[in-house]
């Protein structure tokens, strides 16, 4: 069996394709993590002449302007960057068109994150839509943590508005969120979405080396060789699916271990301790900080990445060549993400949440279900949509291994 392993993994990996794959998976750990410094940018003003600033030292000037707003959200904090909002409002009118760029840098960007939640949570509890900023009184900010959770009640009364169930629940959750929240500066949405999308494309590198671990015998015919000699249909195909989830689980470890040292290097390992809910919403479900997001978010990729490699065992093993398993591991990968952005609606939620994949790609991705108030139901009982799409795929691992044992021992 032993042997019978080492030779296998041997040949997956003298494949041309499996190298190529293989390699790019690790190019991209490295360059996925390093494009979204390219997108910082600071402008600023000089002798009457607009000077932008890109990558690492945009990065580094924009961190050491909202170095003020460091540490505990208070409300003290809070209200400075408000009444810097307000002053160069009523001077200037808003801040497009005509506004200073170097008074943006000096007093609005330093406590820009913190103000903007406290611009969430004063929404109008009845239509949703916030006030503004003019309108926000400084005893507003004094009340910003009590306000987050009535304006969770708000809203989950407007988004579900016809489930008392998936408002008790979320009301349930959002309790034991951790308050005060924390801020360190440097990190932004850019990065998770950009640790999203490595997730999908590690997936789908994965499933593509995945996808002729079969099929590829069946058509060259020496699957008929192999079924004749003295292992047996079943050592050889528990030899193949050690050999695809060896593969699979070393390269998203290795991957994703390069990919988080060189993001957290690069934008500040300290902006882990930054609260979720200052990244994101200030209602955001659950308690997590950027560290224990970037975690969550990783264990969920493990889990999809791991019920699409089974899924694609079975497809391999159940084709009968590897045209058609390419064909249906692409749509595998892709499938879910076209599906629910071109349709949307409680059929497209359950058809990601059904597919292994579907907790990785664009918009249908585990990361902005963090953020979302969907809950899909049971029966009488409502879900929210991140349990689903983390449990699915558990359950669906062992079923999809067992259908590739059955598939390829009955095989004629």
């Amino acid at each position: 069996m032993k042997r019978l392993y080492r030779e296998e993994m041997k040949r997956i990996l003298r494949s041309r394709s499996a190298r190529l794959f293989l390699a790019a998976a690790i190019v991209l750990s490295v360059y996925m993590a390093w494009v979204p410094v390219t997108f910082e940018r600071y402008t600023y003003e000089e002798n009457g002449q607009e000077i932008i600033i890109e990558g690492r030292e945009a990065l580094a000037l924009k961190k050491q302007l909202q170095a003020p707003a460091a540490g505990e959200v208070t409300p003290e904090k809070m209200l400075t960057g408000l009444k810097a909002y307000q002053k160069n409002l009523t001077l200037y009118g808003d801040f497009y068109g005509e506004f200073p760029q170097n008074i943006w840098n000096s007093e609005i960007l330093p406590y820009s994150k913190l103000v903007t939640r406290l611009h969430e949570v004063m929404a109008d509890s009845e239509s949703g839509l916030a006030p503004d900023y003019l309108e926000i009184s400084e005893g507003d900010a004094y009340v910003f943590y009590e306000k987050c959770r009535s304006h969770l009640s708000d809203l989950m009364r407007l988004e579900q508005k016809n489930n008392a169930d998936a408002q008790e629940i979320a009301a349930r959750m959002y309790e034991k969120v951790e308050m005060p929240f924390y801020f360190y500066p440097g990190y932004g949405t850019n990065m998770a979405e950009y640790e999203s999308m490595y997730l999908f494309l590690l997936m789908f590198l994965c499933i593509m080396i995945t996808a002729p671990l079969f099929c590829c015998e069946y058509q060259t015919g020496a699957d008929d060789i192999l079924r004749s000699t003295k292992h047996g249909r079943k050592s050889l195909v528990l030899v193949k699916i050690l050999s695809a989830l060896s593969i699979s689980i070393t390269v998203f470890v290795f991957c994703m271990t390069v990919f988080q040292v060189i993001s957290n290097s690069l934008f500040g390992w300290e902006c882990r301790k930054t609260s979720m809910q200052i990244l994101f919403s200030a209602v955001s479900l659950l308690g997590l900080n950027v560290g224990e997001m970037q975690n969550f978010l990783i264990l969920a990729g493990f889990i999809s990445m791991m019920g699409s490699v089974c899924f694609v065992l079975f497809l391999s093993a159940a084709c009968k060549n590897t045209t058609i398993a390419t064909g249906l591991t692409i749509a595998t990968g892709f499938l879910p993400s076209v599906f629910y952005m071109m349709t949307g609606g409680k059929l497209a939620s359950w058809f990601r949440v059904l597919l292994p994949s579907g907790g990785l790609g664009g918009s249908n991705a585990f990361l902005y279900a963090l953020t979302d108030f969907e809950f899909l139901k049971i029966g009488p009982f409502s879900v929210w949509t991140p349990w689903l799409l983390l449990v699915v795929p558990v359950v669906e691992i062992p079923l999809f291994l067992w259908l590739t044992v059955r598939s390829y021992c009955r095989r004629g």
